[in-house]
């Protein structure tokens, strides 16, 4: 389905489209109103060398050893070990360190950013104030297992202290964004699937009816039942036998002494036609013994 079948598909099915986009504007108002807003706190810290005799301005002072710096407590505070050391310290909140603004690493830059954000202020500034004591720690002791002097080492200091707190609605953007946009697909799949489903209603009585005037063939009308023919050999039997019975019953009419019941007793010895004798289209019908005495008796 490409997307002016899509478009098609919405047009024809309007109504229902119309009712889930309420639907899905009424989730999403929820959603703004359930997810509430963040606060974030933005601060950010500065690695500065030693400095002493005619140097006494240390912002004037540039040195690749500054950025190194900043890199080392980088990797080091973002491991999980040093990670879970700040929440058992009450760090509640997300947290994001860099050396830049934007979540990135940079080689040479001397610049520390933490980005705390949490439900409520306190929770972003307290986890921000703890990021910021880790780093300062983690800087101190590795100086110290070094044995740096102390007018040589490196020292951060603050330029966004971690009360900078302003408030952030990234998280219900966020979950607008997500709602939305699967609802949306929702959306569409409910109405392609109804459409489909009320198309294949539609069609199924046709479908049924092609289906069958094209594959299956209509039934043949039964053959209507008919008289078995009788066989040759019974014809030959039923014609035999009316011979015979015709024979006797000429010589019975010819001979006049024997008109008794010897005569009708030797007809009765013919053989018997116990099958139809219209087969051959002729009935036979016997002759009474009181008909050749009076055809006698005329004569």
């Amino acid at each position: 389905m490409d997307a002016l079948d899509l478009l098609r598909t919405l047009r024809k099915r309007w109504a229902l489209a119309a009712v889930l986009l309420v639907g899905l504007v009424a989730l999403l108002t929820s959603v703004a109103f359930l997810v509430p807003q963040q606060y974030r706190s933005n601060a950010s810290m500065l690695v500065l060398r030693a400095h002493g005799g005619t140097d006494r301005n240390p912002f004037a002072a540039v040195d690749p050893a500054q950025g190194q710096a900043a890199i080392l407590l980088l990797k080091v505070v973002n491991t999980p070990l040093a990670r879970q050391r700040m929440v058992e310290q009450g760090a509640t909140a997300e947290l994001e360190i860099s050396n830049e603004g934007g979540g990135t690493v940079a080689a040479d830059s001397p610049f520390i950013t933490v980005i705390a954000t949490g439900a409520t202020a306190d929770s972003a500034r307290t986890t921000a104030e703890i990021a910021m004591r880790e780093i300062r720690g983690e800087l101190k002791r590795r100086q110290d297992e070094m044995r740096v002097p102390q007018d040589q080492q490196l020292t951060l200091t603050d330029i966004i202290p971690s009360d900078t707190i302003s408030t952030t609605r990234s998280g219900q953007l966020r979950a607008l964004a997500i709602t939305g946009g699967v609802g949306l697909v929702l959306l569409l799949g409910i109405v392609v699937l109804v459409d489909r489903a009320q198309q294949r209603r539609t069609d199924a009585p046709f479908a049924l009816a092609r289906k069958r005037s094209g594959s299956e063939p209509a039934p043949e009308p039964e053959p209507e039942p008919v008289d078995p023919e009788p066989s040759l050999q019974q014809a030959a039997e039923l014609a035999q036998a009316a011979r015979v019975a015709v024979e006797k019953v000429k010589q019975a009419s010819r001979s006049g002494s024997n008109t008794g019941p010897l005569a009708l007793a030797e007809v009765g010895n013919a053989p018997a036609i116990d099958r139809p004798t219209d087969v051959l289209g002729i009935r036979y019908q016997p002759e009474r013994l009181d008909d050749r005495v009076d055809d006698k008796a005329t004569r």
